[in-house]
């Protein structure tokens, strides 16, 4: 079912958009990516990255057409608004205000890099509105934040990246043209012999900086700026899912974070799973399987 359906994402030029209002009166916005009948899937996108990363996520890749794929912009992303002074964030109930304005029962959640405390955390507390917890590239410590807006999404940063992957390419990207294949090529000394590898040649794709462009202008601040303290560590200190199957999918060189790292980390906790990608980082390259895997929880779900 889920091996020969699938949607090229490249066709999906301009991703479907919508958005809710939640009780302290913010916009919480995503985009839609694949089927509108598919099997619901909400992805939670690293710090920094917002609901237009699936463009370069899945470059070049296929997007199983029994998934749709709903990218949240956090607060303060791209077309949600930020958390107001004094205001307390609290991303599970976010989700569970999305998840029932789409009256579409359980759902997958997907995480990247910080978004992978989010899913866990909507999953801990309304266990029975999630069919499978997926974490991709889980990291074992914090980064340091950075802030951008939405005209200068690079003039403040910290020396640290703040999102991962896609935070590194910023951070040596600086302030030029992501369009531009001069930008990446003056950056690629910059970065790490890790993250170089993690890259590859995509950079020379027109589309694919293209991608990274737009993705990178709508983040104006990360989420967790007003009310969140540092956590590290948060996927593992609050894993009761009660019984939601849990799979984690990490590369061979995710920064500071290794996959035996990983599997030490999960032991042997009834229903996880940790998947080792063949290249340096589950972030590029296998979202198709990712994805697959989540969407063949609900046959779990429905045999039960």
């Amino acid at each position: 079912m889920f091996d020969d359906e699938v949607t090229l994402l490249s066709e999906v030029e301009h991703p479907a958009y919508g958005a809710i209002r939640v009780p302290d009166g913010r916009a919480l916005a995503w985009a839609e990516y694949g089927s509108a009948r598919g099997l619901p899937c909400i992805l939670i996108p690293d710090v920094g990255s917002s609901r237009l990363a699936p463009a370069w996520l899945l470059h070049d890749s296929a997007l199983p057409s029994a998934v749709r794929l709903l990218a949240l912009d956090r607060p303060g992303t791209g077309a949600s608004d930020p958390i107001g002074l004094g205001g307390q964030e609290d991303p599970a109930e976010d989700l569970r205000r999305l998840v029932d304005t789409l009256a579409v029962g359980r759902v997958a959640v997907i995480g990247i890099g910080q978004g992978i405390d989010d899913v866990f955390a909507f999953a801990s507390r309304y266990p029975r509105l999630v069919a499978s917890v997926t974490a991709v590239s889980a990291r074992m410590t914090d980064p340091l934040p950075a802030r951008r807006s939405l005209r200068r999404p690079f003039g403040e940063r910290a020396t640290h990246p703040a999102g991962g992957l896609f935070g590194a390419w910023l951070t040596a990207l600086g302030s030029g043209d992501l369009t531009k294949e001069s930008t990446w090529a003056k950056a690629i000394p910059r970065m790490s012999s890790e993250i170089r590898a993690a890259l590859g040649d995509r950079w020379l794709e027109e589309d694919f900086r293209a991608a990274v462009a737009v993705d990178a202008e709508q983040t104006q601040q990360i989420w967790g700026t007003v009310s969140r303290p540092p956590a590290t560590n948060a996927w593992l200190a609050n894993p009761n899912t009660e019984g939601v199957p849990v799979h984690l999918w990490h590369g061979q060189n995710e920064g500071l974070t290794s996959v035996s790292d990983v599997r030490s980390a999960v032991g042997a906790r009834p229903g996880w799973e940790v998947t080792a990608a063949a290249g340096p980082t589950a972030v590029l390259g296998i979202w198709p399987q990712i994805l697959s895997t989540a969407a063949s929880s609900f046959r779990a779900v429905s045999a039960a």
